[in-house]
């Protein structure tokens, strides 16, 4: 009897301790718009569909070319806040060009929004109608030290005694 008496307690304690603790939802949202500016919102000019094309095309890029996902896995689980389900569904599957290091994705009036892979710049999404960038992609060399070398988290070795 005792034991479920103190742990009444000490559940009942913990809950009103969290709940003092934690900040009211309208505290969190007058913190936030403390920070706001004053200005008012204006959307980018533009169709937001091929807003969301050029979005999906990157993250579809970088995560078949930079994190080596498949294609399929990519499109099923990364990026939907570039690209939601609802947009696309509107839109191409993205194409995947191997050989040039390119995702291309349609949109339903016929254009097509391309992202490409440029080695330390990662994936970069082209303008409307282009098909290269506007800069001289160069490569970039890393400063830190061999992640064969290095302890994880920061390199790839695991501790000794480990596993």
């Amino acid at each position: 009897m005792n034991k479920c008496l103190l742990v009444t307690i000490l559940v009942a304690l913990t809950g009103a301790t969290a709940a003092a603790q934690a900040p009211t939802k309208d505290a969190l949202i007058a913190r936030a718009k403390s920070f706001e500016l004053d200005t008012p919102y204006v959307p980018p000019p533009g169709d937001p569909l091929t807003h969301h094309a050029a979005g999906y095309a990157k993250v579809m890029c970088s995560a078949v070319f930079m994190t080596g996902l498949a294609p399929d896995f990519a499109v099923a689980n990364v990026g939907f806040f570039t690209a939601s389900y609802g947009h696309r569904a509107r839109l191409g599957m993205p194409v995947i060009d191997r050989a040039n290091k390119a995702v291309h994705v349609t949109l339903p009036d016929g254009v097509t929004r391309a992202a490409k892979y440029l080695g330390s710049q990662g994936c970069v999404t082209f303008p409307i109608g282009e098909n290269a960038v506007n800069f001289k992609p160069v490569a970039v060399k890393s400063r830190l030290p061999d992640p064969g070398t290095e302890l994880w988290p920061m390199g790839d070795m695991l501790p000794p005694g480990n596993m």
